[in-house]
C-alpha cells in the first residue's frame, strides 16, 4: 500500500493494493487430514471377478449405516495367490465427511456381514499413531486406586430391612421400612426428579426423569452414576440383568437442539449424529452410558405415528436379543450388543397382534418366543412358539371364533397361558378359554380350561411348584367408564377363581388343572401375588365407590385339604380391610409387607399410604400432603441353593427365636433412646430455670439496693376494704283492691 498517505486515501476498497502484505504474510494452505478414512477388516477374500460386487454391497451398507462414500472411495489391496489376483481381506474407505467415518466406526464395528465375516472398523489415523509407538515397552503411569461404591450395599442391612422411594410434592425420599415405627429417612432431596421415579429390575439404580434426560443414582452416598442425554424423556425400561436401557421421548432427536442445551464447548458430550435425527427410541449401555443405537418411531398405514406400547422393545432373559413388533406385519429381532438385525431380516407374521419372550431359559438351550395372530378369511387364529436364534417353529395351535387374546408366561418359564376371548355361536356374547401350553414338557401338551364368562385379569403364582394361578372373571367384560384421572365411577361385580396343576398319581387319575375355589360377588379389579407365593391380595383399585382389600392364604390348611380331598379347604381369608381412595398396591420383595397408596395424580382425597403385613393387619398409616408415588426397592434373586433353602425352612423356628430377640433388643433400644431424649430435655429445662431464677434474684437484689420496695404479699399488714353494692334486679307494681 505504498504511495498512500492520510491525505491521499483510495476511493474504495478495490483500489487498495495488498500485494506487499500477501508477500510478507503468506496464507498457508489448509492441511488435508485423513479423518474421513477408515480401515475395514475381516472382509471376504475374493478374486477380481467378484470384487465389484463386494464393493457395491459395501457401498450400500456404508451409505445406510454411516454416510456417503466418495466416488472410487473404496480401495482393496491385492496379492497373488496360486496364480490368481485376490483381495487381502481388508479395505480403505474414504467418506465425504469425518462425521460419516465416525458413524461407520460406531455402527459397523461388530457387524455380521455373513456367518463367517464380522467387520472390524478402525480410523485410518490410528495406523500412523500406532506406527510411532516406541518399540521398547514402558510401564504406563500408575493411577491411584479409587474404590467404587457397592451398588448392592443396602442388602447388608443389619436388620434385613427393605428400602422404598417416596415422591411427595417436590421432595423425593429414600427410606428404611420399619414395622410399626415411622420409616427411617436415608436421604431426601427437593426437585430430585421432574416427573416420577423408577427402580431398575434388580434394585441397583434409581432413575429420575428430567427435561435433559435420564439420571441413574445409587450406592451408599446416592451420587450420580450415569446420565443419558435424551430430551423430554418420558419412559425407560431396563433389560432383565440391567445391562441395557431403553428410553423413549415424544420429541424426535435433533442434534442441534442437543448442542444448544449442552452449551458451547460441550458438543463432544452429544451422543447423537445425523443418523439419529428424527428418532425417538434409544438403546444405551447402562454400564458405560454409551448410545448403542436409536430407532425411528413406527408409522401406521396412513403415515401417522403409531401408538407407543410399553415396553416397546422386549428383552430375552439372556439379554442376547431384543425385539419389537410392527402391528399386523412382522417381528424384528435384534442382537445385543451389536444392535444388528438377526440374520439381517425380520420375521414376517401377517396379522400379528402380540408377542412375549419366555422369561427363563436353560444354559445352552434356545430361547422361546410366543405370538398370536387373529382369524383372517378362512384362516383360523393361531398361537405359535418359535425358538431363537434359529427361528424354528416349536409348537402351534389353531383357535376359532377369537375376539382377542393375551399371553401370560409363568415366571419360571415352564407354562404359557393364552387367555382367549371367544364369541358364542350367536356372536351376541363372549366367554373365555384358557389355553395352557406346558412348554417344559416334550411335544408341549396343551390344557384347556373353559370359563362360562369373560376373564378380565390373570396372574400366575410366582414360585408355586403346582403352577397355581388366579383369574378374575365377570358376566360383563365392558369396563366401567373412567374420568380423566383414570378413576372409575363404579366397581364391576366380579368373581375370582383359583386353579392348580395336579400330577398323575395314586389319588389323581388324570393330570391337569383343577379348580380349587371360586369367590363370588366381589368388586375385585386387581390380583397381587406375594413375590414368595402362597399369599395373595384381592383389591378394588381406582374406583370412587369401593376400596376393598382382602388377604388370602392358599396353603392355610393344605394337609387337611389333601386328606379330605375337598377342593377349596386350603384357601382361607386371613383379613379384610378398606383403604379409602386406594389407587396402587405393591408387595415388598420379601413378601412380608404390602403398601397401599392413594396418589394425588388420581385424586386429592386423603393422599398417603398404609403399610400392612401379609395377614392384612394395619401396621402404619401415613397421610402425606400432595403424595404422588411410593415404590419398594427390588431385590436381586437369592444366591442360596435349593438345599440351603430347605435347610432354612427346616430350622425356621430357631431362626425365628433369634430374630424375635433381635426385634426385642431393637425395640428396647428405641425405648431407651426415647427415655434418654426425655431426660436430656428435662435436664435442659431444669438448667434453664436455675439460670433464670439466679438472674431474677440478682436483679431483685440490685433493685432493693436502689430503694425499690417490693409489693406486699398476702397476709402482710394488708387492709381489707369491703364494698357493698346494691342492685335492683326487678321491680313490679300491683294495685290492691
Amino acid at each position: 500500500m505504498a504511495g498512500f498517505t492520510i491525505a491521499n486515501l483510495p476511493a474504495s476498497e478495490a483500489d487498495i493494493d495488498f500485494s506487499d502484505l500477501e508477500r510478507e504474510f503468506v496464507v498457508p494452505e489448509q492441511e488435508e487430514t485423513l479423518e474421513n478414512v477408515v480401515v475395514v477388516d475381516n472382509l471376504p477374500v475374493v478374486d477380481e471377478s467378484k470384487e465389484e460386487k463386494l464393493i457395491a454391497v459395501l457401498k450400500k451398507l456404508f451409505k445406510k449405516q454411516a454416510g456417503a462414500v466418495k466416488d472410487n472411495g473404496i480401495h482393496m489391496p491385492h496379492e497373488e495367490v496360486k496364480g490368481k489376483n485376490k483381495t487381502k481381506g481388508f479395505a480403505f474407505v474414504e467418506f465425504e465427511t469425518a462425521e460419516s467415518a465416525q458413524n461407520a466406526i460406531r455402527n459397523l464395528s461388530g457387524f455380521k456381514l455373513d456367518k463367517t465375516h464380522v467387520l472390524v472398523v478402525n480410523p485410518f489415523m490410528d495406523i500412523e499413531k500406532y506406527s510411532e509407538v516406541d518399540e521398547k515397552y514402558q510401564d504406563p503411569p500408575e493411577e491411584p486406586f479409587v474404590e467404587k461404591e457397592h451398588l448392592k450395599s443396602w442388602l447388608g442391612d443389619e436388620f434385613a430391612r427393605d428400602e422404598f422411594a417416596m415422591y411427595a410434592d417436590q421432595d423425593l425420599s429414600v427410606l428404611w421400612n420399619e414395622k410399626t415405627q415411622p420409616a427411617e429417612k436415608i436421604i431426601s432431596r427437593s426437585n430430585w426428579t421432574e416427573t416420577y421415579v423408577q427402580w431398575s429390575p434388580l434394585g441397583s439404580y434409581m432413575c429420575t426423569f428430567h427435561r435433559q434426560g435420564l439420571v441413574l443414582w445409587g450406592g451408599p452416598s446416592w451420587k450420580k452414576l450415569m446420565r443419558f442425554v435424551h430430551l423430554s424423556v418420558k419412559l425407560a425400561d431396563f433389560s432383565p440383568n440391567e445391562r441395557y436401557l431403553v428410553t423413549w421421548s415424544n420429541e424426535p432427536i435433533n442434534v442441534e437442539t442437543v448442542n444448544q442445551l449442552l452449551g458451547a464447548g460441550n458438543e463432544h458430550q452429544n451422543p447423537y449424529t445425523e443418523a439419529d435425527e428424527g428418532n425417538t427410541f434409544c438403546v444405551w449401555d447402562a454400564h458405560t452410558g454409551a448410545l448403542l443405537r436409536s430407532f425411528a418411531p413406527q408409522k401406521t398405514d396412513d403415515g401417522k405415528a403409531a401408538k407407543v406400547s410399553w415396553p416397546h422393545f422386549k428383552w430375552s432373559p439372556s439379554e442376547k436379543y431384543f425385539a419389537r413388533m410392527s402391528q399386523g406385519s412382522h417381528v424384528a429381532i435384534y442382537e445385543a450388543p451389536s444392535m444388528g438385525l438377526l440374520d439381517k431380516k425380520s420375521i414376517k407374521v401377517p396379522g400379528i397382534q402380540d408377542f412375549a419372550w419366555c422369561p427363563r431359559t436353560k444354559p445352552g438351550k434356545p430361547e422361546l418366543m410366543a405370538y398370536w395372530t387373529p382369524e383372517e378369511g378362512n384362516l383360523p387364529a393361531r398361537v405359535s412358539l418359535i425358538s431363537v436364534p434359529d427361528k424354528a417353529l416349536v409348537r402351534t395351535k389353531n383357535l376359532f371364533s377369537v375376539s382377542n387374546a393375551s399371553l401370560h408366561w409363568h415366571p419360571e418359564g415352564n407354562m404359557l397361558c393364552v387367555r382367549v376371548q371367544r364369541y358364542t355361536k350367536s356372536k351376541k356374547s363372549q366367554f373365555t378359554n384358557l389355553e395352557i401350553f406346558r412348554t417344559g414338557e416334550r411335544d408341549v401338551p396343551v390344557d384347556v380350561i373353559e370359563l362360562k364368562d369373560c376373564a378380565v385379569a390373570f396372574d400366575w403364582e410366582p414360585t408355586s411348584e403346582n403352577f397355581r394361578f388366579a383369574v378374575i372373571h365377570t358376566d360383563d367384560p365392558t369396563p366401567p367408564p373412567t374420568n380423566t384421572s383414570g378413576m372409575a365411577s363404579v366397581a364391576a361385580k366380579t368373581s375370582v377363581s383359583f386353579y392348580a396343576f395336579e400330577r398323575k398319581g395314586k389319588l389323581v387319575k388324570k393330570e391337569g388343572f383343577k379348580l380349587l375355589k371360586t369367590l363370588d360377588r366381589k368388586n375385585t379389579t386387581a390380583l397381587r401375588w406375594s413375590p414368595r407365593g402362597r399369599h395373595i391380595v384381592l383389591a378394588t383399585l381406582r374406583t370412587t365407590t369401593a376400596w376393598d382389600l382382602e388377604f388370602y392364604d392358599v396353603e392355610f390348611d393344605q394337609a387337611a385339604a389333601n386328606k379330605s380331598g375337598v377342593a377349596g379347604d386350603a384357601i382361607s381369608q386371613l383379613g379384610a380391610a378398606e383403604h379409602y381412595g386406594v389407587t396402587d398396591l405393591d408387595w415388598d420383595p420379601t413378601g412380608r409387607y404390602v403398601i397401599t397408596s392413594a396418589s394425588s395424580w388420581r385424586h386429592t382425597m386423603e393422599n398417603g399410604y398404609i403399610l400392612w403385613d401379609f395377614k392384612g393387619q394395619q401396621l402404619r398409616k401415613e397421610v402425606v400432603e400432595r403424595f404422588k408415588q411410593i415404590l419398594w426397592r427390588p431385590r436381586p434373586k437369592t444366591l442360596l441353593s435349593d438345599d440351603k433353602k430347605r435347610e432354612i425352612r427346616k430350622n425356621l423356628k430357631n431362626y425365628s427365636t433369634e430374630f424375635d430377640e433381635q426385634d426385642e433388643r431393637k425395640l428396647h433400644a428405641a425405648d431407651a433412646e426415647l427415655i434418654s431424649q426425655r431426660r436430656r430435655l428435662i435436664s435442659e429445662w431444669d438448667t434453664w430455670r436455675e439460670s433464670v431464677e439466679a438472674q431474677l434474684a440478682k436483679e431483685t437484689e440490685e433493685a432493693l439496693a436502689n430503694g425499690y420496695k417490693l409489693p406486699l404479699a398476702a397476709g402482710e399488714d394488708d387492709q381489707i376494704v369491703e364494698e357493698i353494692v346494691e342492685e335492683i334486679v326487678d321491680e313490679k307494681e300491683e294495685v290492691v283492691a
